[in-house]
């Protein structure tokens, strides 16, 4: 399944071998321990996105000279979504990927960085991602959890996939949409009229199928990657922003107690992943556009009343600030609300 998404994706991994072998000589002439490592997914291996974890786990193997291997369990075989932080978080696997909106009572600012219409592009959601980790709230959350964030990946931006067109508000009323966990999005969506549905994303195919929901709502390679496109025929553009999706948590006392190269590797090929993968992702929403949706007979949509979304939903940086507050996280919202308001000013559909 990866090699068929790698095939599909013809981006990144090329670049991404070449800004690794100049490492990979001296990497092998360092004393690295020998480590047999578990990582608990929460995704299938063949959704957009889950390739560059195989990558990861791959690229640490090669740099430590085969000495640091990792074995995937993938799409929540050792527990789903909401319960994967717990594994690394209490020593039962050292290594975990999920997403941090999952978690926003036991990270109450941590896990509240996806939010809607923010930003831009891939780079800027983990230029966020990067910024909230050097926060001490964020730090006393990770800790807390028993965890470190080695990266998070910066997805293209959420849109709408759908059964019928969308292309004015009046259109959204009533929309049955799969909303994911992050905080906030059911209460800024259902004031545009969506009636947001909560399922895993595994079920996703089955609902818009059935008719359970209208929309899957995720960055619209998810509906090349998920084969959305046999059951749903209309890509709505819609901008709601690049996110802070998901990425590797690590067990904090498992890595700490790890040697200094051993810590020093594992970052190395987390920041290259980061970069590339924000790069490598534009390419791949005009790789969706351009080639996907036309070869599988997806109709783009354009929606017609961008101006008038904003208009009647506001900003949801003005929720989370409110939430945060309300929650005794005064200071954080002081902290990090520039970041989001920074990155907002530049947003543009």
């Amino acid at each position: 399944m990866i090699g068929k998404i790698k095939q599909n994706l013809k981006f990144g991994l090329a670049a991404l071998a070449l800004c690794s072998a100049a490492v990979v000589g001296s990497a092998q002439a360092e004393d690295y321990p020998s480590l047999n490592l578990r990582l608990a997914h929460f995704i299938p291996s063949n959704t957009a996105g889950a390739q560059w974890e195989q990558w990861w786990v791959d690229e640490v193997e090669k740099r430590s000279g085969g000495k640091i291997k990792t074995k995937i369990f993938w799409a929540g075989s050792m527990g789903g979504p909401k319960e994967i932080l717990k594994l690394p978080g209490t020593g039962a696997v050292q290594l975990g990927v999920t997403a941090q909106g999952y978690f926003t009572r036991e990270m109450p600012v941590a896990g509240n960085a996806s939010l809607l219409r923010v930003h831009q592009t891939p780079a800027d959601a983990v230029d966020t991602w990067r910024r909230w980790q050097e926060d001490p709230q964020t730090r006393a959350d990770m800790d807390k959890n028993g965890v470190i964030g080695l990266y998070h990946q910066g997805s293209n931006p959420y849109r709408l996939f759908c059964t019928k067109p969308v292309e004015t508000l009046a259109d959204l009323e009533g929309l049955r949409v799969r909303v994911p966990g992050a905080p906030y999005w059911v209460e800024f969506l259902s004031a545009m009229g969506v009636v947001p549905v909560s399922i895993p994303y595994s079920e996703m195919y089955g609902a818009l199928q059935k008719g359970t929901v209208d929309c899957s709502f995720s960055a619209h390679e998810q509906a090349i990657s998920g084969k959305f496109y046999e059951v749903a025929k209309y890509a709505i553009d819609l901008n709601l922003g690049s996110q802070p999706t998901w990425g590797v948590f690590v067990n904090k006392k498992i890595f700490d107690a790890w040697p200094e190269n051993v810590q020093k590797l594992m970052r190395e090929v987390s920041d290259d992943l980061m970069k590339v993968v924000a790069v490598e992702n534009v390419k791949l929403a005009e790789k969706t556009i351009e080639v996907d949706f036309p070869e599988h007979g997806v109709t783009y949509v354009k929606f017609k009343e961008a101006a008038e979304f904003d208009e009647k939903g506001g900003s949801m940086i003005d929720l989370w600030a409110a939430d945060l507050k309300e929650r005794g996280f005064s200071d954080a919202v002081e902290r990090l609300g520039p970041v989001l308001s920074e990155k907002q000013a530049n947003f543009k559909d």
